[in-house]
C-alpha cells in the first residue's frame, strides 16, 4: 500500500477517458487506486494515493491520457488531506 500524504482526482466526461487515465495514473507512479465514482450526467472520477510528488506525477499521466480521447472535467491534487476527507472514500 502507498504511504497516504496525498490523495489525486481526476473528473472526466464518459468512462473510457477516465479508464484511460487511471491506467496511465498507475503506470506512471507509484500510487494506489482508492476508488473511482459515477458522478452523474456522464461525469465519473478516481482518486488515487500516495506521496505527494507520485499523485502529481500519476495526475499529470492521467490529464494527459484521459484528455487524447476525451474530456478531462478537473483535477486535484491535495497533500496532506485531513483524516476526516479520508472518512469520504470506500475503503
Amino acid at each position: 500500500m502507498a504511504n497516504r500524504n496525498a490523495i489525486g482526482i481526476l473528473e472526466t466526461k464518459g468512462f473510457a477517458p477516465l479508464v484511460q487515465g487511471a491506467d496511465a495514473a498507475i503506470k506512471a507512479a507509484n500510487v494506489e487506486m482508492v476508488e473511482w465514482r459515477q458522478v452523474g450526467s456522464g461525469y465519473v472520477s478516481f482518486v488515487v494515493e500516495g506521496d505527494v510528488a507520485a499523485v502529481r506525477s500519476a495526475i499529470d499521466a492521467a490529464v494527459s491520457a484521459a484528455s487524447k480521447i476525451g474530456e478531462v472535467v478537473s483535477q486535484l491534487v491535495i497533500p496532506r488531506p485531513t483524516d476526516e476527507l479520508d472518512q469520504t472514500f470506500n475503503r
